[in-house]
């Protein structure tokens, strides 16, 4: 009697030990990732894949935070305050150079929509006729990293227009409101929502068409987690390349999907739009060809190149393979 109740104890623990490891098999991986501003279309995307189970799928529980402009993302990443961050190229460059332990895994944006944007009835088209206008600028914002990339390009001295700063919905509100002529911002949200406020068309003078193109929203990752978790990041951007491929083929969805995890971001239409606008900028001509997150090497290398001469970085010491990998790109 006594030896049956001992197989029965350890048929018992032999169950429980299995339960346990069954369950440690199937658990998910806890991934917090910031994105580069407050929710939009443009980061869509990401809550399709969440909805559709492509994160769950990969093992994956995917926490998605607002962020509050590039830099404060890439800040939380390399401080340990998130595991990944959505967030500006150049920024994460610049941050990186002074130290920061972070390096883009994933360009998502690989030609930049960065432009000044005004009503059209100002009839400002070309870079000339910026002179004698007043310009809002976001400082620290993605668009202002390049900005003065494009006044060199261009030959804009700041003695050429009158300047006012705020944040990125300050400057939006300032060409709304006629307190500045002009905005710098993508070619995106920002022209979207100064239509639709003013019932106006709005017109772009994107810097990628006088040459000042650099790589811009990539995945960034730490450099520890680079190391330590090459796994969980490959899985992460399988998810995500899938999950962006999905949006692209139906934007309506993406959004849908967004709304369904937070109902009150927004309005349904003004997020299709800002994803439809936002879709071409994922591939330039080089790799239009290509799937999602197959950045060509000249992009990497000059838009790295770009952003150490114009920050004035010792380029023998900031070599692209210091800024990029794309070991993780499926």
């Amino acid at each position: 009697m006594k030896l049956k109740r001992l197989l029965r104890a350890a048929a018992a623990l032999g169950f429980a030990a299995f339960c346990c490891a069954s369950g440690s098999a199937y658990a998910k991986d806890s991934l917090s990732m910031m994105l580069n501003y407050t929710v939009t279309g443009a980061v869509a995307p990401f809550y399709l894949g969440k909805v559709r189970g492509y994160y769950d799928a990969e093992g994956i529980d995917l926490k998605l935070i607002e962020g509050h402009g590039s830099g404060p993302t890439v800040q939380a990443v390399a401080t340990h305050n998130v595991d990944i961050g959505y967030a500006d190229f150049s920024t994460m460059v610049k941050v990186a150079a002074m130290g920061a332990p972070v390096k883009a895994i994933g360009v998502l944006m690989q030609e930049n929509p960065t432009s000044v944007v005004g009503l059209a009835e100002k009839n400002i088209k070309t870079p000339q006729d910026i002179k004698g206008k007043t310009v809002a600028v976001a400082p620290g914002d993605a668009s202002s990293q390049i900005w003065t990339m494009f006044m060199n390009k261009v030959g804009l001295k700041d003695s050429d227009f009158k300047t006012i700063t705020g944040n990125p919905q300050t400057t939006i509100n300032a060409v709304i409101t006629g307190h500045a002529d002009l905005l710098v911002g993508f070619a995106t949200i920002p022209l979207i929502t100064v239509e639709e406020v003013t019932r106006k068309p709005a017109r772009a003078i994107r810097f990628a068409d006088y040459d000042v193109n650099v790589a811009t929203l990539s995945i960034i990752a730490r450099d520890d987690m680079i190391k330590d978790n090459p796994d969980l990041l490959r899985r992460f951007m399988r998810a995500t390349a899938k999950s962006v491929d999905a949006a692209e083929k139906d934007p309506a969805a993406a959004v849908d999907a967004l709304l369904k995890t937070l109902p009150a971001a927004g309005s349904r239409d003004t997020m299709i739009r800002t994803l439809q606008a936002t879709i071409p900028f994922y591939r330039t001509p080089e790799t239009e060809s290509q799937p999602i997150f197959h950045v060509s090497a000249k992009n990497i290398d000059d838009s790295v190149a770009s952003i150490v001469q114009y920050s004035k970085l010792d380029a023998s010491a900031n070599a692209p393979a210091k800024y990029y990998t794309g070991a993780f790109v499926p």
